[in-house]
C-alpha cells in the first residue's frame, strides 16, 4: 500500500480531495472530514485545517461560498477556474460518440452522454467547442428531470397526471396511464406513449409535458374502450385498409363506406382530416361536430 508521509504531499492531495468533494456539490465541514478519514491515503485531520484549505483552493481561483445555519454551513463551490484545451482529433472522437448515440435512439444515453458533455463543457476553453458538444437539436428541448421520471413511469405503466401545452397552445392537465417512451425520426422528437379514459391511446410531445402534476397507481393494466365510426370516402382514393380495425360495409360507384373500430378520438380525427375533401360522410354525430370545429378554427388563422 502506497503511504504518503511528507507533509506538502499531504496537503496537496489533501486540497485536491476538497475539490472533488465540492464538485459533487455542497458539503459541510464535518462530512469533508467524515470523508478524509475513509480515505487510506490521507491522514485525519482538524477542522482548522478543513478551513486552510478552503483558503487556499479561494486563494487560486477557485470562488467558494461559505453558507449558514440553514444549510449546515456547507462549502459550496460556484466558480472552477479549471479549463481543458482539447485538440480537434479529441473534439472529433466526442462529436463522434455523440453521433453513434443519436443512430442508437436510445434516449437514456443520450441524457447520459449530454450530462457528462454539460459537466465537461464548464472546463473546455474554447466556448465553440463547447457549444458544438451541447447541441442536441430537439431533444434538449425536453426537460431532462421530467423525461427520466416518464421513463419510470412508462416502464411501469403508472398512471399518472401531466400539465400538457399542446402544440395547438392550449394548456391542459391529462390523465394517462403510461406505456411507453418513443423517439421519432420523422421530426427529432420524443414521445410518451399512453392510454387515456378521455381520449383513448394518446401521444405527447415530451417537450410539452411541462410538470408532472401527481402520480394515482402504479402498474395498471388498462384496456380503452373501443368504439365504432362509420365514415364514406370517395372511391377514387387508392387506400390501403387494416382489417383489424377497418371494414368495408359498402362500396357504391362514387364512395367506399367504412366502419372503424378505434380507441383514440384524436388518431381517428387526424386520420380523416388527412383524407380532406375526398371525406364525404361521418355518420357519428359527436366526431363530425368536433371535425366541423377544428376545420373552422383552421379558417379562422387565415382569415
Amino acid at each position: 500500500m502506497l503511504k504518503i508521509d511528507n507533509n506538502i504531499a499531504q496537503t496537496g492531495l489533501r486540497v485536491l480531495f476538497i475539490l472533488q468533494l465540492l464538485m459533487k456539490g455542497p458539503i459541510s465541514k464535518s462530512q469533508i472530514l467524515s470523508e478524509i478519514s475513509k480515505s487510506l491515503l490521507l491522514k485525519n485531520v482538524a477542522p482548522d485545517t478543513i478551513t486552510l484549505d478552503i483558503n487556499t483552493l479561494k486563494s487560486v481561483g477557485f470562488d467558494i461560498l461559505t453558507g449558514n445555519k440553514g444549510n449546515n454551513y456547507c462549502y459550496e463551490l460556484k466558480i472552477n477556474p479549471i479549463k481543458v484545451k482539447l485538440t480537434k482529433k479529441e473534439i472529433k472522437s466526442l462529436l463522434i460518440t455523440k453521433k453513434a448515440m443519436f443512430h442508437f435512439m436510445d434516449f437514456k444515453y443520450i441524457i447520459s452522454v449530454y450530462q457528462t458533455f454539460k459537466k465537461l463543457s464548464v472546463h473546455i476553453e474554447s466556448k465553440e467547442n463547447a457549444e458544438s458538444l451541447l447541441n442536441f437539436g430537439n431533444i434538449l428541448k425536453t426537460n431532462f428531470e421530467i423525461l427520466r421520471e416518464l421513463d419510470v413511469h412508462a416502464r411501469h405503466n403508472n398512471e399518472i397526471v401531466v400539465f400538457y401545452n399542446s402544440p395547438s397552445g392550449k394548456s391542459r392537465e391529462i390523465k394517462l396511464v403510461c406505456t411507453k417512451l418513443e423517439y421519432s425520426r420523422k421530426n427529432d422528437k420524443l414521445y410518451l406513449w399512453g392510454e387515456c379514459e378521455e381520449y383513448g391511446s394518446v401521444y405527447l410531445r415530451c417537450d410539452h409535458i411541462k410538470k408532472i402534476i401527481k402520480i394515482l397507481r402504479s402498474n395498471v393494466n388498462f384496456k380503452p374502450e373501443t368504439k365504432k365510426c362509420v365514415y364514406s370516402i370517395t372511391k377514387r382514393r387508392n387506400v390501403s385498409f387494416d382489417s383489424k380495425k377497418e371494414k368495408i360495409i359498402k362500396i357504391t360507384p362514387d364512395c367506399i363506406k367504412i366502419r372503424e373500430d378505434y380507441t383514440s378520438d384524436f388518431h381517428l380525427k387526424q386520420k380523416l382530416l388527412s383524407y380532406g375533401n375526398e371525406l364525404i360522410e361521418v355518420e357519428d354525430e359527436k366526431i363530425k361536430g368536433e371535425l366541423i370545429n377544428i376545420i373552422q378554427g383552421i379558417e379562422e388563422m387565415y382569415i
